[in-house]
């Protein structure tokens, strides 16, 4: 008799024989992204749902386009950690298209104008067929000429021109083959009007789990702030920044931020606007996209407004709005995260807190940032544990993981460890005070879970005593 490969103890004792029981380590819990942006904005061209991380620029370039749309402006001159887009279109944009000799229709891949711009040569095939050249001749085109030579119609099939990065190939007749034609664009394609509606619809798309961390707009205005909030609130999984229009002083802002305000404390309310040299000449861009820069390429558990992160802003070159000491008293009192231009250091986020002013515990986007991260971090690892035996071993099992995530964290510096704390502890992990009998027959866990995180030095105090008669000594 062979060998029985079974995890179910109930078997072991079946017949005579060896059993094999493999059992695997418990899992462990690993540390969610905590650095992905999402852009919804307009762009030239590409797919209309939310994209897979962008790898590098011209991954990007190739997929929406080198273009002076408003998305692609938000990446100039800055970086990001990671990258995921939201092309916004208009819902009356339509693809360019061309139908040759009546026998094979050519639609641009995406739709929008930028398809007008595609061309379709017809020449006799090499050796059998036709050959069909498709190009992008548009100003800024980076997509390569695409040559299909050989082409039979009748042969063609799903996979003939699955490759192709400008269009997709309908074959309307194989009666025979088409007539050759010269380099002729497709036509009739349009990008529509863009409405504040097409961004509601293109945010919807990013309510899917592990969309992104903090998500923000190329364009403005208090509408698409308003869907911005609803998203927020609905989604509960990630940050949104909202901000005003241009023109917007203090005063604006201040009172713009008392619009966009929840419980959570995850909307940031970014001003002012930021002055960066777009295609050789110098613009304002919404302060948004900078901040979402410096949200994507830093840990949880450091603050946007830490002096280092100068180097993050080092494309701006102007602000819309300088404030004073005054000033960013009372935007830092209404919830409105500013940048300021520091005359030592550089161009700086001066108070990174959120739109929530009613609790003082919710207030800095530090806190709200490592609240998701550590919850999302164990939330995710508990899914190994959906319907499992609730049991004392089991219960066990997940404080143990939860403790050796909670010690990798102190021990990389994202966690304060018991050297930080003065008095009591900085971590409490309890698997069962609340998991009463009644509880656990309920079908339900219940894990307490307190943690201290790091603060950041908002307020340095410099005490000083200096003059001729001071003394010290001992114990001073």
């Amino acid at each position: 008799m062979g060998i029985f490969r079974t995890n179910d103890p109930t078997q072991f004792d079946d017949i005579d024989g060896i059993i094999i029981d493999e059992q695997a380590p418990p899992p462990s819990i690993g540390g969610v992204a905590a650095n992905v942006g999402i852009l919804v904005g307009q762009f030239q061209r590409g797919p209309l749902e939310l994209s897979l991380p962008i790898s590098s620029i011209g991954e990007f370039l190739e997929l929406y386009g080198k273009s002076a749309y408003s998305g692609n402006k938000q990446l100039k001159n800055k970086k990001f950690g990671q990258l995921r887009i939201i092309r916004a279109a208009a819902a009356l944009a339509v693809k360019a298209t061309q139908t040759a000799d009546t026998k094979i229709k050519f639609d641009a891949k995406y739709v929008g104008a930028y398809g007008n711009d595609i061309k379709v040569t017809i020449a006799a095939g090499s050796n059998v067929g036709k050959k069909y050249t498709i190009q992008d001749t548009g100003v800024g085109a980076v997509l390569p000429v695409e040559v299909y030579d050989d082409v039979l119609i009748a042969g063609v099939t799903s996979l003939t021109f699955a490759e192709s990065k400008l269009v997709d190939v309908t074959v309307l007749s194989t009666a025979s083959e088409p007539a050759n034609q010269v380099a002729t664009v497709l036509a009739t394609g349009a990008d529509g009007t863009i409405a504040n509606v097409d961004y509601e619809t293109a945010i919807a798309k990013a309510g899917v789990e592990k969309a992104g961390n903090v998500l923000f707009l190329d364009v403005y205005n208090s509408v698409r702030n308003g869907y911005l909030k609803v998203h927020a609130a609905e989604t509960q999984d990630k940050m949104v920044i909202a901000c005003g229009a241009e023109g917007d002083n203090r005063a604006a802002a201040i009172l713009d931020a008392a619009n966009n305000r929840d419980s959570d404390g995850r909307i940031i309310y970014a001003w002012p606007y930021v002055q960066t040299r777009v295609d050789g000449v110098l613009e304002f861009t919404p302060p948004a996209s900078w901040l979402a820069a410096i949200f994507t390429q830093i840990s949880p558990h450091v603050a946007l407004s830490f002096t280092q992160n100068t180097k993050f802003l080092s494309g701006i070159t102007d602000l819309k709005y300088k404030e004073s000491r005054n000033g960013f008293i009372a935007l830092d009192a209404a919830g409105v995260c500013s940048l300021e231009l520091d005359s030592d250091i550089g161009f700086l986020v001066k108070n990174a807190v959120t739109t929530q002013i009613a609790s003082s515990s919710k207030r800095t986007i530090l806190r709200r940032r490592m609240a998701d991260f550590l919850q999302d971090s164990i939330a995710f690892f508990l899914k190994n544990y959906q319907n499992d035996v609730n049991s004392l071993e089991k219960r066990t099992e997940v404080k143990g993981a939860i403790l050796e995530f909670d010690t990798r964290l102190v021990r990389d510096g994202i966690l304060p460890g018991s050297q930080d704390v003065k008095g009591g502890a900085p971590l409490l992990v309890d698997t069962e005070s609340l998991n009463t009998d009644a509880v656990v027959a309920s079908g339900m866990f219940k894990i307490l879970y307190k943690r201290r995180i790091f603060s950041s030095m908002r307020y340095i105090v410099l005490t000083a005593e200096i003059g001729e008669s001071v003394v010290v000594t001992e114990g001073n």
